[in-house]
């Protein structure tokens, strides 16, 4: 089966990667990572709206806020813990099924 490849899903593996990172115990991952969480958390808790989250993420911020916002809600952006990591990595890398026509 041929996937096409957007920007925007090249964009998802290069963060999945910095979170793989984070994960492997490498800590000059982490300053890259923890602001889309807590803009993820930010978003779905109403401090931040679509227009003041961070534009280079947007699209990572705005897919993990929709896809698990209960995730995001109580979420201890100060410290995550590895499983936490582990559920957003899984997030950014299990893609749906394909259509097929």
């Amino acid at each position: 089966m041929l996937y096409s490849h957007s920007y925007q899903e090249k964009e998802f593996d290069f963060f999945a990667s910095f979170v793989r990172n984070v994960l492997l115990g490498k800590e000059q991952y982490r300053p890259i990572v923890q602001p889309v969480i807590v803009d993820a958390k930010s978003l779905v808790n109403n401090k931040k709206d679509y227009f003041e989250i961070d534009r280079k993420a947007y699209d990572l911020i705005v897919f993990l806020a929709e896809k698990a916002p209960d995730f995001f809600k109580d979420l201890n952006t100060e410290h995550v813990t590895n499983s936490e990591y582990q559920y957003i990595l899984n997030l950014l890398t299990t893609h749906p099924e394909p259509i097929i026509a």
